[in-house]
């Protein structure tokens, strides 16, 4: 067995293994990326990023470029995910910049309400309708940059955080001891044209009377998703 083959067997058997312990009706991304990320953390064990996404890439063009169904979903998520480092730091740079807007978005609770940055134009995270970032960005025609898949993914995403914000709102309110995290979401488009968009989870501190200060939002862990649903 080649050093190759090897590298590929292990990413793609770990792409079966979080497969068989997700929700077949919710699909690889309806849990917010819990699984996704933790198969990250589990292959970044194993394997240097670079790595894993020459393994992702093998996966993709075993059958001569034709690969479907979903453990090709996840390998093409791994691929964006781990080789997308310039647009992970640009996003972190802009979250503690935009905070303020960041937060609202966080605690208003209106799903319909979402982050969006847009590498091309560089410049400030925006908040859009969900009507307004479907104008903004289509997802059909010839200067589409996503899908409607994608679309009713990233807003399965940001229901998924509003309900974590009001969860962890409970819990502060009843123990006003304890620092839960809000969260939302923030799409991103790559400056390169090539690259699908991705989503970031977001965490967001919780400000309380005993600590008025907290630490600005930032990348949950190393949380970043592909948002991709076919």
């Amino acid at each position: 067995m080649t050093y190759l083959t090897w590298r590929r067997e292990l990413v793609s058997s770990a792409i079966d293994q979080m497969l068989a312990a997700t929700d077949p009706d919710r699909g690889p991304f309806g849990d917010g990326g819990v699984q996704f990320n933790a198969l990250m953390q589990k292959l970044s064990r194993s394997l240097p990023a670079l790595e894993i996404v020459a393994a992702a890439g093998d996966i993709l063009t075993a059958h001569r470029g034709y690969c479907e169904g979903r453990g090709c979903e996840v390998a093409q998520a791994l691929r964006t995910c781990l080789a997308i480092p310039a647009e992970k730091h640009g996003l972190e740079r802009r979250l503690t910049l935009d905070r303020q807007l960041v937060e609202h978005n966080a605690f208003c609770r209106d799903a319909n309400l979402l982050l969006v940055w847009d590498g091309q134009r560089g410049g400030a995270i925006e908040e859009l309708s969900a009507a307004r970032l479907s104008q903004r960005f289509p997802c059909q025609g010839t200067e589409a940059r996503w899908n409607t898949h994608e679309f009713v993914a990233l807003m399965q995403a940001r229901a998924l955080q509003c309900r974590r914000t009001r969860v962890a709102l409970e819990i502060l309110a009843e123990d006003p001891s304890t620092t839960p995290s809000a969260g939302t979401v923030v799409l991103v488009f790559p400056a390169d044209t090539g690259p699908r968009p991705w989503a970031a989870t977001v965490a967001v501190a919780l400000r309380t009377d005993a600590l008025p200060e907290s630490a600005p939002p930032s990348l949950d862990g190393n949380q970043a998703m592909r948002v991709l649903s076919r």
